[in-house]
């Protein structure tokens, strides 16, 4: 350690990560990781659960853990989200920041040191998120285009209908960690929209519209259905939400978030989705604020509303 940093407090981050079948690309996802250029008086770990893989990927996780910081987990299937739930459930108080990772990507070298200069500007008692834009690429991490995520801005309302914080570019504090275990799985549809729904009504979020932090790979197998042309996205959405059942998983998750608002202080939070909840179609279909990023999105909500869909 320098000179400079010996006085420096110590910082202590947790790469968390859950696996599964994913050893065509992982190794170099974990290369990404232990190539972070981070000051002295930062230390890196990475928590790995892995969700019942049947191929090379435990494998590869042992032979990284035997020359990294890093734990495994080798796990039943449980699925995405309680996966990453139980990853997170590995990580101690100990530890000052949070990492979500997916097995896939390539992470830009300053990546976690972007991510820590502008959460130091937060006080640490407050639930506080940063995340960033990205690289869309292809198989090869040959780049395809940049994303844009946050086109109009992210609040509490621009979150409760959609989710545009990707989960692999999110860093937050131990506070808001403490508040994600507490508040438990059940009800959770998404890890990471979740996560960005807590910060958003119970602490701060900070979203880095400039900043593209690492190279996100599209296989074709990947979770979401990103990277695609806006009318794919849209048909995609329109299956799974209207056809597949997953609108109620949404009202689900926002009952979650009034329930743990209901006995906190924020009460302008409580106020917001309680009116998306128990509103009337009319009202929640004539909300005088943008909730949607895109124009076609906030249309295709609008109706939703009008048809009592949501």
């Amino acid at each position: 350690m320098s000179d400079s940093s010996a006085n420096v407090a110590a910082v202590k981050i947790a790469v968390v990560l859950s696996t599964y079948n994913g050893d065509t690309y992982l190794a170099e996802q974990l290369d990404s990781i232990r190539d972070q250029v981070l000051p002295d008086n930062v230390s890196l770990k990475i928590f790995a659960r892995d969700d019942g893989s049947n191929d090379a990927t435990v494998d590869i996780l042992r032979r990284y853990a035997s020359v990294i910081d890093m734990s495994v987990l080798e796990g039943v299937n449980l699925g995405v989200v309680p996966s990453f739930f139980e990853a997170l459930s590995m990580v101690d108080s100990s530890y000052d920041y949070i990492a979500l990772c997916d097995q896939d990507d390539r992470w830009h070298v300053d990546k976690l040191s972007r991510a820590l200069d502008k959460l130091a500007l937060t006080d640490s008692e407050t639930p506080a998120l940063y995340c960033s834009e990205y690289i869309f690429s292809d198989r090869d991490l040959r780049p395809i285009e940049k994303s844009r995520l946050n086109k109009i801005g992210v609040s509490l309302d621009r979150l409760l209908y959609e989710n545009v914080i990707s989960g692999n570019t999110i860093v937050f504090n131990g506070t808001l960690l403490k508040t994600i275990l507490s508040a438990g799985k059940s009800g959770v549809y998404c890890h990471d929209w979740w996560i960005a729904l807590l910060a958003a009504a119970l602490g701060t979020i900070c979203f880095d519209s400039d900043f593209y932090s690492l190279d996100y790979r599209r296989t074709g197998e990947n979770a979401s259905a990103t990277g695609v042309s806006a009318l794919g996205v849209l048909s995609n959405r329109v299956k799974r939400f209207v056809f597949g059942g997953e609108l109620k998983k949404v009202t689900l998750q926002l009952e979650k978030l009034h329930n743990i608002l209901v006995s906190s202080e924020f009460k302008d939070s409580q106020a917001l989705v309680n009116s998306f909840l128990s509103g009337s179609r009319l009202k929640k279909a004539f909300y005088p604020h943008r909730l949607r990023q895109s124009l076609l999105g906030e249309l295709a909500l609008r109706i939703l509303f009008l048809g009592g869909f949501l």
